[in-house]
């Protein structure tokens, strides 16, 4: 969901982050977000939607226009628990963060081609990884909650570069 510059202003008040702490969690220069929310550029389409996501991730709900009810924002019930214990296999390619959702458990699993894919690089090393994936993490917490919200996993949730982008 495209959201607007009030909606940003908003969700930051909601969170009590300073344009600061949006820039930080949504990995985009502090100026993407100034700019944005004072209107005077639009952002990246990736840039929004990080910024979006990181908003999303931390609990945020955008609500749509919907008839004669204007964009807004709340608080939303955070059904995505995960546990910081990500294992990164570079044998086979993915990494595996524990997850729960709404009680159950799953395993998500990040291929990490598409770790590759979503930098644009080529990383070899588990730190490599690790750090990528922890700078994307906003972004795989926000897509697997809303594809939990549609469908709740079996045993593991796979993570491609589809989802992220």
């Amino acid at each position: 969901m495209a959201i607007s510059s009030d909606q940003s202003r908003a969700a930051r008040g909601l969170l009590n982050w300073t344009q600061e702490q949006l820039a930080t969690n949504a990995c985009v220069s502090r100026a993407t977000v100034a700019d944005f929310e004072n209107n005077s550029r639009a952002p990246l389409s990736n840039n929004s939607r990080s910024m979006a996501d990181s908003m999303f991730a931390a609990g945020i709900e955008f609500i749509a226009e919907n008839g004669t009810s204007g964009v807004g924002v709340k608080f939303r019930e955070r059904k995505l628990q995960y546990i910081r214990n990500l294992k990164i296999d570079l044998f086979q390619r993915h990494a595996t963060l524990p997850m729960k959702y709404a009680g159950e458990d799953f395993q998500c699993r990040i291929d990490l081609n598409a770790v590759d894919d979503y930098h644009h690089a080529n990383f070899r090393t588990d730190e490599e990884f690790s750090v990528a994936i922890s700078k994307m993490l906003h972004i795989i917490l926000a897509s697997v909650e809303k594809r939990c919200a549609v469908q709740i996993p079996g045993s593991k949730m796979t993570v491609t570069f589809e989802m992220l982008s």
